[in-house]
């Protein structure tokens, strides 16, 4: 049997329904609520994974600009009225971690030609972003009616205010800075004119170790551990913990980190002190701040007799359960009552590793089943 977990970007989804992960940053709504008129602003653990967000506007206006306000659609600039066709406002979004799946609107964007040329303006936004390391990081604008895309830039060709739905971002992102000015139809003195950056959301957030995978191999009396990352950023160390009930852990260990790293890291180390019964477990990654991040758990058994898919508590209460299995498809995963109805529910990767299974409603006492692909049935009981 082979042990060890590779994780998955999908394990937290809502199965046979809609994904359960996007996180969404609400101009409107989220809290604390951004202040009228403010040029900084703070949200704080938006999501889960939380990760914060600090937004700072600026300009090179000779006087100050009408600074942005929270609007139903998002972050509206109404009122910028330029002293010439050069000057740009800058409003600059700075993760705490990197993000990734980031997407938001351009909203009413457009040009106006006015009876006194000097007087008309033209909306053009250029978008600049990097990864936590400083690289460049191309935004995917789509194509749409009242506006052109060349690059990372948009410029308004329509009287008509037109929408940008929605600009994303391929690969994960640590700092966005979005530049608001003019094109070349304006004049020298434009009129005011404004614009709105809609609401933002992602999927997910990339922690400052990526964790490839994580493994336990039995060899004759011992277990041995393997992990691997993909980067790293001010990584400190790894701490091995272990547990015999899933619930309780013990450091056995600590394994140096790399540090900082934009390739892939290997890591190992031997529990010569594993139990012939099944042992769980995860890694505590510390960075050099001291902040901690664990990994998913894992578990294996010096007789190799482990199931690939186990419950706890068993019986449980119908609310919730906690899941442990290595390699399987967790997109297979179906639970089911003991007619073969299928019941939906939610995956959820705790911040201390575990996983888990939350029917979206309480099961009834009975018997259920969990299946996965390849792996033997597991039995749910409820009292």
């Amino acid at each position: 049997m082979k042990h060890g977990f590779l994780l998955s970007a999908g394990l937290m989804a809502l199965l046979n329904l809609t994904p359960a992960f996007a996180q969404d940053l609400d101009f409107n709504t989220t809290s604390p609520l951004y202040p009228p008129g403010a040029n900084s602003h703070s949200y704080t653990a938006i999501g889960t994974p939380a990760v914060n967000v600090y937004i700072s506007v600026s300009s090179g206006h000779t006087t100050s600009l009408a600074a942005p306000q929270r609007a139903s659609t998002g972050l509206y600039s109404p009122n910028l009225d330029f002293d010439n066709p050069n000057e740009t406002k800058s409003y600059s979004f700075t993760f705490g971690d990197p993000v990734t799946g980031l997407e938001f609107s351009l909203i009413a964007l457009q040009y106006r030609i006015t009876t006194n040329p000097d007087h008309s303006y033209q909306d053009k936004v250029i978008i600049l972003a990097t990864d936590e390391f400083g690289n460049t990081v191309m935004p995917v604008i789509p194509a749409g009616t009242g506006y052109s895309v060349a690059g990372n830039e948009v410029l308004a060709t329509s009287s008509t205010a037109s929408d940008v739905n929605k600009v994303r971002f391929p690969t994960k992102v640590k700092n966005v800075t979005i530049v608001y000015g003019n094109g070349p139809l304006a004049g020298s003195n434009p009129n005011s004119q404004g614009f709105t950056i809609g609401d933002m959301d992602w999927s997910g957030i990339v922690l400052p170790v990526e964790l490839a995978n994580f493994r336990a191999k039995p060899i004759g009396s011992v277990v041995q551990l393997a992990w691997e990352t993909t980067s790293e950023h001010n990584a400190n160390y790894f701490t091995v913990e272990h547990s015999l009930d899933v619930m309780n852990f013990t450091p056995i260990g600590r394994v140096k980190a790399a540090g900082n790293a934009t390739r892939r890291q290997s890591y190992a180390f031997v529990d010569d002190q594993s139990h012939r019964m099944t042992n769980y477990y995860r890694l505590q990654q510390v960075d050099t701040d001291g902040s901690k991040r664990y990994s998913k758990i894992i578990a294996a058994r010096p007789d190799h007799l482990l199931p690939a898919l186990t419950t706890y508590p068993n019986p449980s209460d119908g609310k919730t359960f906690g899941l442990q299995f290595n390699d399987i498809d967790t997109g297979s995963l179906q639970l089911v009552d003991f007619n073969g109805r299928k019941i939906d529910f939610q995956l959820i990767e705790t911040p201390t590793g575990h996983v888990t299974l939350n029917p979206l409603v309480p099961l009834k006492t009975g018997l259920y089943f969990l299946h996965a692909t390849g792996v033997k049935t597991a039995r749910l009981v409820v009292n």
